[in-house]
């Protein structure tokens, strides 16, 4: 067992292993499949946050998850379609675009046909949509009630056996082709999903693909053009032989490995490695693009990033395969831009449709610490230079990689106080336990 990470006063360096949660994306997708695979699938290291509870209530058919702890490994005995999955139900999503998405079109092509099921969220995801999705689904012939004034989520979706071709036009996340890939996957038949428009976030594509090739599904992604691609899905699920454990969370990773850099201490995440499926650990190549130290490391035998050094340079990097890596990479764009380097990161077109407006409010923190930035639909211009400020407070706004960001940019701005330390519930529940003596100060919203 790694020890534990060491935080040695306010604002204090980091030094040693963070134990960071294990993959909310693999861990959910991996959930919902498990529920419509043949056969008993066993799960080993589900993080315990609300996004991966939802899931895992869903699965269960308990309806929201409650406060008791995850199971060390989770069973799911799974029904495919055909199967007697098809009784009315309703699931609560919580606020994850990821298990919205997913559960929509699993509610739609995974399940018995005549079905129907209610899907609700909370939160912010009460205003947010998927119109791609919508009308991919509708267009094979579903059924979708929207249940609220707004629009979108929540839904009432009537199940079918979907069609030999599906078509998605215009994309606004790569969740919609995830959750129609995995939805198609659970039918034996070959279905063929074509998708029009760029893709955002494609490496979340190729995850899904992975852990689909967990479950026996084999897809092949056929590229038509620049705009248009075509996925062979050949299905059905079958429950890997082998109980899947679930690999530590990329995205946390980046968190714990800034955080070494920017503490002018180190930080080393084991259990992943380079040849991880998750996007998010191109991390390692844009710390050192900041000209941080950062590698991939044996450490008993197994893969750790660790990752040291404080920003030297400023960057210019496009995000548009990692737009969720833009909260962790723009606190040492300010560490740079502080000692004189400017930097641009671009690829950020989806960021405002995410729990909060990210984009926006990355441009109004900086801002409010004394930096001068400038934004466009897609990127972020960080100046050189920096006037303090007294005292900032910066708010999270609902959104945990938010506060995850400004924690970060505590580092760098002292006396920073940050709002929102409840909303680490989302993802990483132990964060305030984790990183307790931070740079910023928590303050009550």
């Amino acid at each position: 067992m790694a020890e534990q990470v060491k935080l040695l006063g306010v604002g204090g360096r980091l030094g040693g292993a963070v134990i960071v949660p294990s993959s909310k994306s693999i861990a959910q997708r991996a959930v919902l499949l498990g529920m419509v695979a043949h056969g008993r699938t066993r799960l080993k290291h589900l993080r315990d946050g609300e996004d991966v509870r939802s899931a895992v209530g869903i699965a269960a058919g308990t309806g929201p998850a409650s406060d008791a702890a995850l199971p060390t490994v989770l069973e799911l005995q799974g029904t495919p379609p055909g199967a007697g999955n098809g009784q009315a139900q309703r699931w609560a999503v919580g606020e994850s675009g990821t298990l919205a998405r997913c559960a929509t079109a699993l509610a739609a092509f995974g399940l018995d046909p005549g079905g129907a099921t209610e899907i609700h969220p909370r939160g912010s995801l009460l205003t947010r949509r998927s119109p791609a999705l919508m009308r991919a689904l509708e267009s094979a012939g579903a059924c979708i009630d929207e249940l609220g004034a707004q629009g979108g989520w929540p839904l009432r979706v009537k199940s079918l056996q979907p069609p030999e071709e599906v078509l998605l036009e215009n994309p606004s996340s790569s969740q919609e082709v995830s959750a129609l890939l995995q939805a198609l996957a659970a039918w034996p038949d070959p279905r063929l999903l074509r998708v029009r428009g760029v893709i955002p976030s494609e490496p979340y594509v190729h995850l899904t693909i992975s852990v689909l090739n967990e479950f026996g599904a084999e897809v092949r992604w056929e590229p038509v053009s620049l705009e248009e691609s075509l996925f062979h899905i050949y299905g059905p699920l079958h429950a890997p032989a082998q109980t899947l454990v679930i690999e530590p969370d990329a995205s946390a990773a980046a968190v714990a490995l800034a955080a070494g850099c920017l503490s002018r201490g180190e930080a080393r995440v084991e259990g992943l490695g380079l040849e991880s499926s998750q996007g998010d650990i191109r991390v390692v190549e844009y710390l050192k693009a900041f000209g941080c130290q950062a590698q991939e490391k044996q450490v008993a035998g197994q893969a750790s990033l660790w990752a040291c050094g404080v920003p030297t340079r400023g960057v210019d990097l496009n995000l548009s395969g990692e737009p969720d890596l833009a909260p962790v990479l723009v606190p040492l764009a300010a560490a740079a831009a502080k000692a004189g380097h400017g930097s641009r990161i671009r690829g950020l077109g989806t960021l405002d449709s995410k729990e909060s407006p990210r984009l926006a409010g990355l441009v109004q923190g900086l801002e409010a610490c004394g930096f001068e930035v400038r934004a466009g639909a897609s990127e972020l211009v960080l100046d050189p230079g920096w006037n303090p400020v007294a005292g900032p407070i910066l708010d999270a706004h609902g959104d945990h990689r938010m506060f995850f960001a400004w924690t970060l940019l505590g580092w760098v701005v002292p006396g920073l106080r940050i709002r929102g330390r409840e909303h680490v519930a989302k993802s990483w529940p132990d964060f305030l336990t984790d990183f307790a003596s931070a740079g910023a100060e928590w303050v009550q919203s």
